[in-house]
């Protein structure tokens, strides 16, 4: 749940006793379930993810949304549904990820979507490609209150960003990270904390070492190294083995470089809503082919603890590798 030092002092400032509770009960019956092969829900999620919208400026070599593949919908959420969702979740619920598919910052209330949830005491995280962090904007991120952002900068060079991140421009997310950075110092500000995620690939991995020393040279405050999760093009696998997401089985079919057991806290710990209300089970679920309802017609807690989505839990207990998104998860 924490990922470093700084977000555990973040996150314990927001904790209270119910949501303190609310994590006690969640880990009690997500263990419970693991032991006796059956979903019981006791608590509401410790995080939720909310997606602002499903447009993007670029055109990302491996994303659904980049690639023009996605099969839903596109569209952006409405302020009311947001604030809706939050209002519903807030008390227990304290972290919120702002992301899913597409670009947040195409939103025109994403701000006021951040001060909402801001307010509202919950850790708020924030995914971005960079290409719109201006001056104007790089002020109003560091004034919400937000306490992490993560900034995609898959290479130290433009050639080998432009490799994966088609369309992007490479000086420009620089300069934008940059100006976020000096925002902080001169509003005297510690959030948010700025995350580089390099999607390590075959064109990229020579050069972990380089956006290392280019994150220090930026302002930014952690590197963060991700696989890749492929749909398209394994050419991208790097030959690096810790990075390399998929290998080959007998017969020649690229599959996940790991055992895929009968469990999965995220479906437990995370709820995911698309940008129309759907809840789906995770993040994995590019086209929301899982639906369990719409928040515009139910209650957060109905869909939560709905028969649906226990189905689902209690099949992931039992036989997790027959879900499709579970066979491209590293979870």
């Amino acid at each position: 749940m924490f990922k470093n030092y700084f977000e555990f002092i973040q996150i314990i400032k927001i904790l209270s006793i119910k949501r303190l509770w609310n994590l006690i009960l969640l880990y009690k019956s997500y263990l419970l379930s693991l032991i006796l092969k059956k979903p019981f829900v006791w608590a509401y999620p410790f995080a939720i993810t909310i997606e602002p919208t499903t447009m993007c400026n670029l055109f990302c070599e491996e994303c659904p949304t980049g690639k023009k593949t996605l099969t839903r919908s596109t569209g952006k959420i409405e302020l009311s549904l947001f604030e809706n969702i939050i209002e519903q979740v807030y008390k227990k619920t304290f972290y919120l990820n702002l992301y899913l598919q597409g670009e947040p910052f195409i939103h025109p209330e994403i701000i006021e979507m951040i001060k909402y949830a801001v307010n509202k005491k919950m850790f708020v995280c924030i995914s971005t490609n960079g290409h719109f962090l201006n001056s104007e904007t790089c002020s109003e991120i560091v004034k919400s209150g937000i306490q992490k952002i993560i900034v995609s900068l898959d290479g130290a060079t433009e050639e080998t960003y432009l490799k994966y991140r088609k369309g992007g421009d490479f000086t420009k997310i620089k300069n934008g990270i940059k100006e976020l950075s000096v925002c902080k110092n001169q509003l005297n500000s510690n959030t948010p904390e700025i995350v580089l995620q390099m999607l390590v690939n075959k064109y990229n991995e020579n050069e972990i070492l380089l956006v290392q020393k280019l994150k220090e040279n930026i302002g930014a405050n952690k590197l963060e190294l991700k696989t890749m999760q492929i749909y398209f093009d394994y050419n991208f696998l790097p030959n690096t083995i810790i990075f390399k997401r998929y290998i080959k089985d007998s017969d020649g079919k690229f599959v996940l470089n790991k055992k895929l057991r009968n469990h999965c806290y995220r479906i437990w710990s995370n709820a995911v809503f698309t940008f129309d209300g759907y809840i789906i089970p995770c993040c994995f679920d590019k086209n929301a082919e899982q639906k369990f309802g719409n928040i515009n017609n139910e209650t957060f807690n109905k869909l939560w603890r709905s028969n649906n989505f226990n189905k689902f839990r209690l099949s992931i207990l039992k036989d997790r590798k027959k879900h499709e998104i579970c066979r491209n998860c590293t979870e």
